[in-house]
């Protein structure tokens, strides 16, 4: 749906897919990455953000504990959407002292109504958290195929 203001047209809805598998080893445990997935809410009004993201993490250590979180940010404004913080896959290993190979992928959703006072441009990013400092993290990353994609998409709801 599309309307009309001050002769510019303003869609209520938007939709991106991140265009490939991202890789988060670059960045160290706990700081936030952009993954390059944006979207702009073009106009003042309140809106329903939606995000899937899905990730993938893998240990090869005995007894760690590690998660892929993400987040939405207006980066218009510099700061954090309220709310839109989650854990998209963790892997907690407790039991024994030989390594272990693990990896685990996993989808989640981020839901958040979000009211804005003009336009402003919200991006996805994500984080790597190595919880356990006997080890760190093999792999981790979020990917977006054929397999399953990680999405971010906005409706404009007032």
């Amino acid at each position: 749906m599309t309307g009309t203001a001050s002769g510019i047209e303003i869609r209520s809805s938007g939709f991106a897919v991140l265009p490939a598998s991202m890789s988060l080893m670059g960045a160290a445990s706990g700081v936030f990455v952009d993954t390059g997935l944006s979207l702009v809410l073009p106009t003042a009004g309140t809106y329903h953000l939606d995000a899937v993201v899905r990730a993938s993490l893998g240990r090869m250590t005995a007894g760690e504990n590690a998660f892929i979180g993400a987040r939405l940010v207006d980066v218009t404004a510099g700061a954090v959407v309220p709310a839109s913080e989650a854990i998209v896959v963790q892997i907690a290993e407790y039991g024994g002292t030989a390594a272990t190979g693990l990896e685990w992928n996993g989808s989640t959703a981020i839901s958040v109504e979000y009211a804005v006072a003009s336009a402003r441009t919200i991006r996805l990013e994500a984080v790597r958290q190595d919880i356990n400092a006997t080890g760190s993290t093999d792999h981790a990353g979020l990917g977006s195929d054929a397999n399953a994609r990680t999405t971010l998409r906005y409706h404009r709801v007032a």
